[in-house]
């Protein structure tokens, strides 16, 4: 776990955890041994082979997704040919492509997967561990198959298919609860 926050990052060390989710606490406590947290990317990258980001994707206000911190991620890569940056952030179609070419134009080797998350807050580790569906975007390479295989477990329908595709899923997912809730409180 990598944050540029020290002081959420020394709490995590000491079993804090900064936010509110049933069970978390316990379910981190359980994995303590085999969890690690730095503000050092460089960290992230000697101990695991796909580097998930998680960052927020705010709107801004012309309604366009900041993604100054998705791009903070992609520049602090160190160059690697053997690691794969996996997407958990909504972000707009063509956010996949233009990492991957900001990567090949700075010389990083890095593979690169979509994989949206579909957690509600209260409710995240149930919606991860008992998902309707595993979202996989990839050029078909080994960092896909890796991501399918490591989501393999959960026996959750798997909808494999290309890197904008699995954008376009997340953000109409999105669109759709917008709109059911739009019609709910009318």
């Amino acid at each position: 776990c990598v944050d540029i926050d020290a002081a959420k990052i020394e709490g995590l060390r000491q079993g804090r955890v900064p936010i509110w989710e049933p069970g978390l606490e316990e379910l981190i406590a359980r994995h303590r041994d085999r969890m690690h947290f730095s503000t050092d990317l460089a960290d992230a990258v000697n101990n695991a082979r796909l580097l998930f980001v998680a960052v927020g994707t705010p709107p801004t206000y012309s309604g366009d997704a900041d993604l100054s911190a998705v791009h903070a991620v992609v520049d602090a890569m160190p160059a690697s040919d053997e690691h794969a940056l996996v997407m958990k952030s909504t972000v707009p179609v063509g956010t996949g492509e233009m990492i991957k070419r900001i990567f090949a134009e700075q010389g990083k080797g890095f593979s690169y997967v979509s994989c949206p998350e579909f957690l509600k807050e209260g409710s995240a580790i149930k919606d991860f561990m008992e998902p309707d569906r595993v979202v996989v975007g990839d050029d078909g390479d080994w960092a896909g198959d890796a991501v399918v295989e490591l989501y393999a477990p959960l026996g959750a329908p798997l909808v494999r298919t290309d890197i904008k595709s699995a954008e376009m899923v997340k953000l109409a997912s999105n669109a759709f609860l917008a709109t059911k809730i739009s019609f709910i409180n009318e």
